[in-house]
């Protein structure tokens, strides 16, 4: 469990990052042994943990904006405007040009304790939707299926940003929100 959590979670970190998200062959169905060019993948590993291949689909979408509402993940500028290095918690905030739609805020819970209400600054007021909560079951059956809502943000400045919204965090996980046009 602990070793799929981080996993996971290290793919949210991967997707959701500047740069050109590079992954091993076999990575998004936890292969577990050395890379080697003469032994075949092992397929079977595809049908142990169909739930992590979504998560890297899922993850693949959001980052090339296959819904039209993630465009700041394949963006040049992050933000990392809260880190609570008690709590093992970050915030991030991916853009291109910003605003609905463009913008991406990704909250990550580096530790197994998970938070019902963990408040967050956000750069824009209104409902900011989930795209993705690594811990949902939908990935593995094993993951705790923590609840994770829509924020809606409010006018009260926090961390350095002009509102902030209330975010449900399970163990390991990294929540990605965005903004619908209007």
């Amino acid at each position: 469990w602990y070793s799929r959590k981080r996993s996971t979670l290290g793919a949210c970190l991967l997707f959701t990052s500047p740069g050109i998200p590079m992954i091993l062959q076999g990575q998004e169905f936890l292969t577990d042994s050395w890379f080697k060019d003469d032994k075949p993948l092992d397929w079977s590993k595809l049908e142990q943990y169909p739930g992590i291949q979504r998560l890297y689909t899922d993850l693949i979408q959001l980052r090339r904006n296959y819904h039209n509402t993630t465009r700041g993940l394949s963006g040049q500028f992050v933000d990392m405007y809260h880190v609570n290095a008690e709590a093992r918690i970050i915030a991030y905030h991916r853009y291109d040009q910003g605003g609905p739609q463009d913008s991406v805020v990704v909250v990550v819970n580096l530790t197994s304790q998970p938070w019902d209400e963990y408040w967050v600054g956000l750069p824009a007021e209104g409902l900011w939707t989930v795209r993705l909560c690594s811990d949902a079951q939908v990935y593995d059956l094993e993951f705790t299926n923590h609840p994770c809502f829509d924020v809606t943000a409010i006018a009260e400045p926090q961390d350095g940003q002009p509102f902030k919204g209330k975010v449900s965090l399970g163990p390991y996980t990294a929540v990605i929100l965005s903004q619908d046009a209007g």
